[in-house]
């Protein structure tokens, strides 16, 4: 069996769905009772579980669990607490890596973030390129890069086989990608501008330089890692976990006007203004690392592919989005 924490989240749902088909035996386990509904419609056991409850700890199984699956996260929010971070981001994943040490349970898998990498300038970053961060997120980068820590101490003095997945950004139907408030007021990103805009074949306006590329990984692309990390034997460490590909806004505004376009003869029209303020910052990841310790390759590294794949959930509307959004500004991608 596999423990899923924090499996009532987004990508924890497309995690759980996809291994239960794939016959595996899982435990999906976290806080969200509304998404109890989901899990039980696909066949999914659901436990309630909060990672900061030793009571919780208490209730799970602990015989034949292959591994513990951790994808709680307190996220990136600038009005989050700093005290949050650490309690969830990093004491979470000391207390998940005490109890796998104390019951004989050697794989773990925890996801990070690539925002560890936010203050490297390469054309292609790596594990190689060390850690560095800056800006108003860093309290949240630092509470990944102390998990991280754990999970080499655990399994240079334990002997565990833990594995911690640096994730890029995550694109996929059910997500938001914007910025959600405490009062439920949102600012939608430009992707989700775009997507409106595509859908109803309306010009699409892309700004700034677009000789910058962004690496981001599709959902399905990140499910198949974390089932390759958790069957990974005596591997263990870090590693990235991306596509390998840039592209610019530009390159993904097309996509978007090809594969959304409310029928062919109305396709948005793209066109890119580099005298308005854009995106700063690229990055493309090396992923060999990854695809060596956990046997794994991303499927979805052509933009039509990933956007074609997008439309078909995004038309099933399977993982909608939980968050709470005003009705007003919620974007079209929910």
């Amino acid at each position: 069996m596999i423990l899923v924490i924090g499996a009532t989240g987004y990508i924890g749902r497309y995690f759980c769905v996809e291994m239960v088909n794939q016959g595996e035996e899982i435990l999906a386990l976290g806080r969200n009772k509304q998404v109890e509904r989901f899990f039980h419609e696909n066949r999914v056991p659901f436990q309630y579980f909060d990672l900061l409850e030793p009571g919780c700890y208490d209730l799970l199984p602990t015989q034949n669990i292959e591994a513990i699956i951790d994808l709680s996260a307190c996220l990136a929010e600038l009005e989050t607490p700093v005290q949050s971070f650490f309690n969830i981001n990093t004491l979470g994943v000391y207390h998940v890596l005490d109890f796998a040490y104390r019951n004989g349970i050697k794989k773990v898998v925890v996801t990070s973030t690539h925002k560890v990498y936010n203050d490297i300038q390469k054309p292609i970053i790596s594990e190689n390129d060390g850690i560095s961060f800056t800006g108003d997120h860093s309290p949240y980068i630092i509470s990944k890069i102390a998990a991280e820590n754990f999970v080499e101490y655990y399994n240079k003095d334990m002997g565990m086989n833990a594995v911690v997945l640096r994730l890029t950004g995550v694109h996929g139907y059910g997500e938001i990608l914007g910025h959600l408030n405490a009062d439920h007021t949102y600012r939608k990103s430009a992707f989700e501008i775009f997507f409106e805009k595509a859908l109803k074949g309306e010009r699409i306006e892309v700004w700034g330089n677009q000789d910058i590329r962004r690496d981001h990984i599709y959902i399905k692309d990140v499910v198949s890692a974390l089932r390759c990390a958790s069957h990974s034997g005596k591997h263990k460490g870090i590693c990235t976990v991306a596509s390998g590909v840039g592209y610019s806004q530009y390159e993904e505004a097309l996509a978007l006007a090809k594969v959304f376009a409310p029928y062919p003869e109305k396709q948005s029209e793209v066109i890119c203004r580099p005298d308005m303020p854009g995106l700063t910052r690229g990055y493309i990841y090396n992923i060999s690392l990854a695809k060596e310790m956990l046997n794994w390759e991303p499927q979805y590294t052509d933009l039509i592919t990933m956007y074609m794949d997008y439309r078909k959930e995004w038309e099933s509307k399977k993982y909608h989005n939980y968050h709470i959004i005003r009705e007003d500004q919620q974007p079209a991608t929910l």
